[in-house]
C-alpha cells in the first residue's frame, strides 16, 4: 500500500463545531464512521468506499482525498483555515546544528 497521507490536510468541522485535521485515509475513514447514521447518504457511502479502498490499496490515496473533499464540501463541514507562513513550518535549527 502506498503512503496514506493526504498530500494536503482537510480540516472539518465536527458536530460540537471542532474542527479537526484530517490528514490520512485513517482519520477520514474514523470521521466518516463517526458521522450520524440518519445525515448519511449516497456521497457519504461513496466517501467511505473511496477511503476504505484506499486504505485497502485498491485505490489511489488521491482519490480517497478526493472523495471525503467533496463529500465535506456538500455537507458543509469543511474549513478553510489560512496557510501558515513558511516561518511558521519550516525547519527547526537549534544551536546544536551549527557546531
Amino acid at each position: 500500500m502506498e503512503s496514506a497521507t493526504f498530500k494536503q490536510p482537510v480540516f472539518v468541522r465536527d458536530e460540537g463545531h471542532v474542527v479537526q485535521k484530517i490528514g490520512c485515509v485513517m482519520d477520514a475513514i474514523e470521521f466518516l464512521e463517526e458521522w450520524p447514521v440518519e445525515r448519511r447518504g449516497l456521497l457519504h457511502a461513496a466517501a467511505s468506499d473511496a477511503c476504505y479502498s484506499a486504505y485497502d490499496g485498491r485505490k489511489p490515496v488521491e482519490a480517497a482525498n478526493r472523495a471525503f473533499m467533496t463529500w465535506a464540501r456538500r455537507v458543509a463541514v469543511i474549513e478553510d483555515l489560512p496557510a501558515a507562513p513558511q516561518w511558521m513550518t519550516g525547519p527547526k535549527i537549534s544551536k546544536i546544528d551549527h557546531l
